[in-house]
């Protein structure tokens, strides 16, 4: 499949995103960064952030024309049509998914009763664990396409889409970090470990 950069898998222990990327998936892309904050905040400051705290992502998402309110959650964009929230683990992490051509029904059950027919499908998560005193927040997004005429396709896209989604995820990351930090009172620090997004 064709891809902007190269992403190995970081080693880590299974999680809820890993019951819906199995065999015939692939890693798309990971991205990490270190919250001076307990985990359930880290991972509530992140799906709190309205797109409106996120001016560049507004306009990527419209660019790439996906439907969105201003005011919009994270947690209820990547829950409502295209997408579907798939696993929520509170305070630790939060699973959501797209696939064409869509379910008819919206839901995990949905989700996963309609993948064999699936021609491209994506799951992404939100995760955060404990880590030096704090939290790591991560994301993955992983891709199953079916056939070559769709591996191509997506491909493709990818290649062009790619960048940006990265751009977007980091992005995301960050703001969480500052929205965390500030409601958690912690102070944060330019040098902790683990703070530079992994590729």
């Amino acid at each position: 499949m064709l891809r902007p950069y190269s992403n190995r898998r970081a080693p880590r222990a299974r999680c809820a995103l890993d019951g819906w990327a199995g065999e015939g998936w692939t890693l798309l892309e990971r991205h990490a960064l270190a919250v001076a904050s307990p985990p359930e905040v880290a991972l509530s400051a992140a799906l709190a952030l309205r797109l409106s705290d996120l001016p560049a992502v507004r306009a990527l998402f419209t660019l790439r024309r996906l439907g969105h309110a201003p005011d919009q959650a994270l947690r209820d964009f990547f829950s409502a049509a295209p997408f579907a929230m798939l696993a929520d683990e509170p305070g630790r992490e939060w699973v959501f998914g797209v696939q064409r051509p869509a379910a008819a029904r919206h839901g995990p059950a949905a989700f996963a009763g309609a993948l064999a027919a699936a021609e491209f499908a994506a799951v992404g998560n939100f995760r955060a664990e404990p880590r030096d005193g704090g939290a790591l927040l991560w994301t993955e997004t992983w891709v199953r396409t079916r056939g070559r005429r769709a591996g191509l396709a997506f491909g493709a896209y990818w290649l062009a889409i790619g960048p940006f989604s990265a751009w977007i995820r980091r992005m995301i990351l960050r703001a969480a970090r500052a929205r965390a930090e500030r409601v958690d009172g912690a102070s944060p620090g330019p040098a902790r470990p683990g703070a530079r997004p992994e590729r």
